[in-house]
């Protein structure tokens, strides 16, 4: 049932919780090798060679062995897991392993375990990848194993000890928490890297931070428009996306002679019958398969007015309200009286799992975005082009996604649980920072509200789940308060009045040295740097790196034209 060693010797060294994809930890028992990619890099140079790691499968959700590490951690980037990379590596010998029918569910431990105290959920802990356990912890699951290796039948007196450690120390304070949504755990960190890589094996270049930041705007708020030249893979990311996350998908080309919802939602024909249409067809579609995600792609989404025929669908998504079980819902999205027979179309709504991504290219055929628009949707554009860059040639398996993983934490901040003391400190950031850009919004008409605060603080607290996923191609991090006022408040920003021309100057002088420049001299010189390091859409020594290149672009185009505008 179990391989023990006869003799132990003891050690003196830290005890470690490592989570491991259920995929790849037969390669890892097999090879004595335990690796990391990205996350959880940092913990891993800190292991010396005696210390104790308790292997958790994060999928599977158990715990399946006790191991020790054997020597320093090492880079290699020799394939150790077909199809995924793992230089940070470190080599470990088996103390105890787990048959099967043996393996430790985390119903029988998580919540029982002191490192936890410190975080809201055993969630936290274990998107970490690897992560220190104080003595108590490493007492604990040691007991436990050893039970469980030893005999089944133990396992209930192992648990009785479990109690008895459990009630040796303090209990914990327990904060009052006003729980909205309920989503089983899911560790967002490792799927993300799965999911680029899987990206990289279809052939298909994208940014890690670009793929990122989409899944976290669509769990945020479920409008998300894709911008960028043409040929970036704006029509192919929510396609990919949803193929490796097990998702559903429709592309949906967008017509220029669409100037109301009858293509999309439906119409009543002149024998009196109901024709639905393509996205109406797609949400109940949804509505009717709860357990999967779906996403519409409106392809071209500016080739008609937006705010014309998708006007319903944009009063609907600020209507979403929490369901008690978990995700949200709206009232149904047709407005028309229908025939007995067509009544279900009637009850059709926009539901927790499905999205709407539109792509747009921004050209002289195509039309601009009213403020109903943008104030509803993500903005994100696929800026970063690198040509010389080559997709990875082989193939990484892709996982579903549970549908819960696309449910946001929260609608808006008032309905949040109760945040960690990071995600407050992250929190107050934002709100910080929103309340020094109102300073030069407000006067110029474009205020940042409460709906856009909400949002802006959402996607920051989501991004941090997986934080590691938020760099370039070369490595480089990419803030998401950063991105998030790139996303969400600089597409708002268009005009050529003297009250937005202040604004623009002194937004650009605060994002590259965190103080607003007042007069136009003080910022051609900051300009003059930019300009100098060939127009970058990252600007690097600034404070807010892709802000203020695009304010540095928006800048330029008011001083050449005589009009500002977030659109290329």
């Amino acid at each position: 049932m179990a391989e023990t060693p006869t003799t132990y010797r003891p050690r003196e060294g830290r005890a470690w919780l490592w989570a491991i994809p259920p995929q790849h930890y037969p390669a890892f028992l097999q090879t004595g090798t335990f690796a990391v990619h990205r996350v959880g890099r940092a913990a891993l140079h800190r292991l010396r060679p005696g210390d104790r790691i308790f292997a958790y499968l994060s999928g599977s959700k158990v715990l399946v062995g006790m191991f020790e590490v054997t020597g320093e951690p090492f880079e290699d980037h020799t394939p150790l897991v077909p199809g995924v990379a793992y230089p940070h590596r470190v080599r470990v010998r088996p103390l105890v392993v787990l048959s099967e029918e043996a393996w430790v569910p985390f119903e029988a431990f998580a919540d029982k375990l002191e490192v936890v105290r410190n975080y809201p959920d055993f969630r936290s802990v274990v998107q970490q990848v690897l992560h220190p356990l104080p003595r108590v912890d490493e007492k604990v699951l040691e007991f436990l194993i050893r039970a469980r290796a030893a005999d089944l039948e133990r396992a209930m007196s192992a648990l009785e000890e479990l109690r008895r450690l459990r009630a040796e120390r303090p209990a914990p304070v327990v904060r009052e928490r006003r729980v909205r949504y309920r989503a089983e755990a899911f560790d967002r960190a490792a799927a993300l890297e799965t999911l680029l890589g899987y990206l990289e094996g279809r052939g298909f270049v994208y940014a890690p931070w670009i793929v990122a930041a989409y899944v976290a705007a669509v769990r945020t708020k479920p409008l998300v428009i894709l911008a960028g030249p043409t040929g970036t893979g704006k029509s192919k990311l929510p396609l990919l996306v949803a193929e490796a996350t097990g998702s559903a998908a429709q592309l949906i080309p967008v017509r220029p002679d669409w100037a109301d919802s009858a293509e999309l939602l439906g119409y009543v024909d002149l024998q009196g019958r109901f024709r639905p249409g393509t996205l109406l067809r797609l949400m109940r579609e949804a509505q009717q398969q709860p357990d999967r995600f779906f996403v519409g792609v409106l392809d071209e989404m500016n080739l008609a007015r937006p705010e014309q025929y998708l006007a319903e669908a944009l009063s609907r998504i600020e209507d979403r309200r929490p369901l008690p079980e978990g995700g949200w819902t709206t009232e149904p999205l047709l407005q028309l009286s229908l025939a007995p027979a067509d009544q279900g179309w009637a009850r059709v709504a926009w539901t927790a799992n499905f999205a709407l991504v539109g792509t747009v290219n921004v050209d002289e055929t195509t039309h601009g975005f009213s403020r109903k628009v943008i104030d509803r949707a993500f903005t994100l554009e696929l800026t970063e082009i690198d040509l010389a860059a080559t997709p990875a040639s082989s193939a990484v398996e892709p996982e579903p996604w549970p549908v819960t993983a696309w449910w946001p934490r929260a609608l808006r901040l008032a309905e949040l649980p109760t945040p960690s003391d990071a995600e407050r400190r992250q929190l107050d950031r934002v709100l910080e920072t929103l309340q020094t850009l109102n300073r030069w919004l407000q006067p110029a008409g474009f205020p940042v509200a409460y709906r856009t605060r909400d949002e802006v603080a959402l996607f920051v607290l989501h991004a941090a789940e997986m934080p590691e996923a938020f760099r370039t191609r070369t490595g480089e991090p990419v803030d998401p308060l950063d991105l998030a006022f790139w996303m969400k408040v600089l597409p708002r920003l268009q005009g050529s009045s003297p009250p937005l021309r202040r604004a623009l100057r002194a937004l650009l002088g605060w994002a590259v040295t965190g103080a607003p420049t007042e007069r136009d001299d003080e910022l051609r010189a900051l300009l003059d740097t930019w300009t100098a390091a060939g127009y970058p859409d990252r600007w690097p020594e600034a404070a807010f790196p892709m802000t203020a290149a695009r304010l540095a672009h928006m800048w330029l185009r008011l001083e050449s034209e005589g009009f500002a505008s977030f659109w290329e």
